[in-house]
């Protein structure tokens, strides 16, 4: 039993790369949309959104590449990738228009963040590929840095 649920914690090298893959192209979209939602009343905050969001890009590409490399790149499906409205229906509005709004939308942003950083440390965590490792903890670094770079924003 033991046994089980010890190999059960470790991922093909392809099914690590899909899930990175996956989750990463969320959270590109995620920012993308959160970039959008600030634009009329936190210019600074959009901006800083869509940095946020084409470092994801930079990071897709990047484990795209370590995928050509190990010759796992056809792994990568990105037909399947879910196409997420990042809309909360608990606002009447998409734009975000005060600043109680504001703290919201960045608290959930925060947030967001932070289950990222949990789930990359437990990928890097459970990765069994040597090839992975460097990727991983550069992304666990990144992620880091972003979750702190928001959370920083919301202290201000």
């Amino acid at each position: 039993m033991l046994m089980d649920n010890f190999t059960a914690l470790f991922f093909l090298p392809q099914d690590q790369i899909n899930l990175v893959h996956s989750h990463e192209t969320s959270e590109m979209n995620r920012y993308r949309w959160l970039a959008l939602r600030y634009l009329p009343f936190d210019t600074p905050m959009s901006r800083l959104m869509t940095i946020i969001g084409q470092e994801c890009v930079h990071r897709l590409l990047n484990l795209q590449e370590v995928a050509s490399r190990m010759e796992l790149g056809a792994c990568i499906d990105v037909r399947s990738l879910p196409v997420t409205s990042y809309f909360d229906n608990n606002y009447q509005h998409f734009f975000v228009v005060d600043a109680r709004m504001a703290r919201q939308v960045l608290i959930g942003a925060v947030e967001a963040a932070k289950s990222t950083c949990t789930f990359i440390s437990w990928l890097l965590e459970t990765n069994a590929t040597p090839e992975l490792h460097q990727p991983l903890f550069i992304f666990s670094i990144q992620k880091n840095n972003e979750h702190r770079i928001l959370q920083d924003y919301l202290d201000q």
